[in-house]
């Protein structure tokens, strides 16, 4: 081992199989899939009742706030757990083997759904949160930058390990909604938040006793910081610290506002990244032009994002107050509605894996390139809000819940079609010295994408229901051309 790098002072991990014509998955991958499958199951959890317990009375369990403030609080949610995945790819890179990172990820997040589950009113609300938001951050950059370390360069498995990495999320995805979606309405919320609690202590055992199946440079920094750098970063934390501790302080900064802060910060954060890859010394040409390559792919991503992640804010409300739960004597809580995404994207995404590795496996045949892959993604999307625009024009009164199913059915397809495509170009255009960090990149798609939801969840609440599925609808189509016009360029800049 170099002496320029710094190692796990855990056990002795295994090397991952980088053989491109084995045709079986590294254990490993199972092992990652596992805890990111229960942190899913903990962060979804809480994810599709949390626009709820704010904007609900006080006599029905929540906070009583208004239903505009608290979809701004679920959007800047969303955003800052994945804007606090830079920092946390920063420390592995430069601080804290990757291994490490997500142990530790796992125990703070754990410690924040109990801090939902035992503190009542804002003051749960906001440790829980900003809890859930550092520990996040070290883990999800890492453990998809580790599944990307399990496969040679190239390999023909790698998008369909993605995949099935994908699958996982999308299980905890639906298992955590389906438990805290059920005790919110029998035992309350405290006792949703104590159930995602639980799932993140179970990911965080099983990801223990399978630790020394990750890949082996997990256990190294790859690009250390200096003594000097140390100090630099401590003082740039507490002066972040500072900052947001004064605009609270002056009233600068509130609930009502703060999602402006999060996609203003995300914005920044996006270009410096991009800025400090395309400028650092430790990237070479060939991996430079790859960074330029990931530029608009970052910005569809972003969009694509916006779109899935209204699962929790538009549609929270739209399920709330225009579906029609009930089906014979039973009511159907409103935060199962976004369950039937999950439930098509499980069942589509292992056949989708299934036959991307078939045409992996037959050489001669042609493989539609990445770009075309995630423009298909969204002309599936441009189906879904299709659907949504058509509903009102269509039923009146309430929609019914078997329409609203075909609609959440297609976009559960539309999730697992572009996702883990997005995921395994971020993986195969990463410089080597910014793996982790390149990752995180793409995890900044998802929190641009969180915190505009937010607002989409805004408008919608203040435009007319079809005009507002119609403009997200030609959003996606508009996109989709984009994507596939540009498919040339980027395949000459390595997108393969």
């Amino acid at each position: 081992m170099s002496n320029s790098q710094i190692a796990d002072p855990a056990g002795p991990a295994s090397s991952p199989d980088t053989s491109p014509t084995q045709q079986r998955q590294p254990i490993g991958l199972f092992t990652l899939s596992s805890i990111e499958m229960w942190e899913r199951f903990s962060f979804y959890g809480l994810q599709v009742i949390l626009a709820y317990y704010i904007y609900y009375s006080a006599g029905d369990g929540g906070l009583g706030l208004s239903e505009s403030e608290a979809l701004a609080i679920a959007g800047a949610y969303g955003g800052a757990v994945y804007l606090g995945q830079p920092v946390g790819a920063w420390f592995a890179d430069r601080l804290v083997p990757a291994r490490t990172m997500v142990m530790a990820g796992g125990a703070i997040i754990m410690a924040g759904h109990i801090s939902l589950a035992a503190l009542p009113g804002m003051a749960g609300l906001l440790t829980g949160l900003a809890l859930i938001t550092i520990g996040t951050g070290a883990l999800a950059p890492n453990t998809h930058a580790m599944v990307g370390r399990l496969y040679a360069q190239p390999s023909p498995r790698r998008d369909s390990g993605y995949a099935i990495f994908y699958t996982g999320i999308l299980i905890g995805a639906l298992f955590g909604p389906l438990a805290t979606g059920y005790l919110q309405v029998e035992l309350g919320f405290h006792y949703g938040f104590g159930a995602a609690a639980v799932g993140m202590a179970i990911g965080l055992i099983t990801y223990f006793l399978g630790r020394n199946t990750v890949p082996e440079e997990s256990r190294i920094v790859p690009n250390p910081v200096s003594s000097q750098g140390k100090w630099k970063a401590a003082g740039f934390g507490i002066a972040v610290v500072a900052v947001i501790a004064m605009l609270v302080s002056t009233g600068l900064m509130s609930t009502g506002n703060l999602n402006n802060y999060v996609l203003g910060t995300i914005l920044i954060v996006a270009v410096v990244y991009f800025v400090a890859m395309l400028r650092s010394k430790n990237v070479t040409v060939d991996e430079r032009l790859k960074v330029k390559a990931f530029i608009p792919l970052f910005i569809t991503g972003a969009i694509f994002w916006t779109m899935i992640l209204q699962l929790f804010t538009t549609f929270a409300v739209y399920a709330d107050s225009r579906v029609e739960l009930n089906i014979g004597s039973y009511s159907m809580p409103a935060a199962y509605i976004s369950t039937f995404e999950v439930i098509a994207g499980i069942i589509a995404g292992p056949i989708i894996a299934a036959y991307g590795q078939k045409l992996a496996n037959r050489p001669n045949r042609r493989v539609p390139s990445t770009t075309s892959k995630l423009a298909f993604g969204f002309v599936l999307m441009t189906l879904t809000f299709g659907l949504f625009a058509i509903f009102p024009l269509i039923f009146s009164g309430l929609i019914p819940l078997v329409a609203v199913i075909a609609g959440m059915i297609v976009m559960g397809i539309t999730e697992v079609t572009y996702a883990p495509i997005g995921m395994s170009v971020a993986s195969q255009l990463s410089p080597v010295a910014f793996n982790s960090q390149m990752m995180a990149l793409w995890g900044l798609t998802t929190a641009a994408g969180a915190s505009l939801s937010g607002f989409m969840g805004q408008v919608y609440s203040e435009t007319s229901e079809v005009g507002f599925f119609a403009l997200m609808t030609v959003i996606s189509l508009l996109t989709a051309i984009f994507l596939y016009a540009i498919r040339g360029p980027l395949r000459k800049l390595g997108v393969a």
